[in-house]
């Protein structure tokens, strides 16, 4: 595999067949909406940040997957920072698909500990209602929903209504200031 940064907004990525096997996955599994390939994608995007500092925290992506032999393709990710998109477009109610409240800030830790690796995203804190709420900015696995499950719960909350009535605690990387604090 091989990632090269084009322009602070966009990357290329070239993947192979051995790169696939080396991960268990063939070339179908990426044209499915697999576990597998949402996690190879967010690895190679956590890679990206690593080699080229490519953040793609609060932004909107565009992916576009082009084969250029018969074992290997281009991936282009283009970046769209959401200081750009219109409010008009995302509104300021918009849901939050990702967004989980937990009891106490116990269950939190033991949470931010567990799924510590497993999800690459960024992620918020806020103390709303007594409740602790996480939010969590990119794809969250099946894996990890299922641990969330075990601590907390999925709500339905708006980041206008957060940010309005809310506490913001953590301002990025909650999940990993946790796990180094507590």
């Amino acid at each position: 595999m091989k990632i090269e940064k084009i322009s602070d907004n966009k990357l290329r990525i070239l993947i192979t067949a051995s790169d696939l096997r080396e991960r268990d996955l063939e070339v179908e599994d990426l044209y499915r909406d697999d576990s597998k390939a949402h996690s190879l994608f967010w690895d190679i995007i956590y890679q990206a940040y690593l080699e080229e500092s490519f953040d793609v925290d609060d932004s909107r992506l565009i992916i576009e997957v082009a084969p250029i032999s018969s074992d290997s393709f281009v991936i282009i990710v283009t970046r769209i920072p959401n200081n750009i998109i219109s409010k008009k477009i995302v509104g300021e109610s918009a849901t939050l698909k990702n967004v989980y409240s937990f009891d106490t800030l116990e269950d939190l830790v033991f949470l931010s500990h567990r799924i510590l690796g497993l999800f690459r995203g960024n992620s918020t804190l806020y103390k709303y209602k007594e409740k602790y709420v996480l939010v969590m900015f990119g794809y969250v696995t099946k894996r990890v929903q299922a641990i969330i499950s075990e601590y907390g719960h999925k709500e339905n909350t708006s980041e206008a209504l957060l940010c309005e009535h809310g506490n913001k605690i953590i301002d990025k990387k909650a999940i990993e200031t946790l796990c180094q604090y507590f």
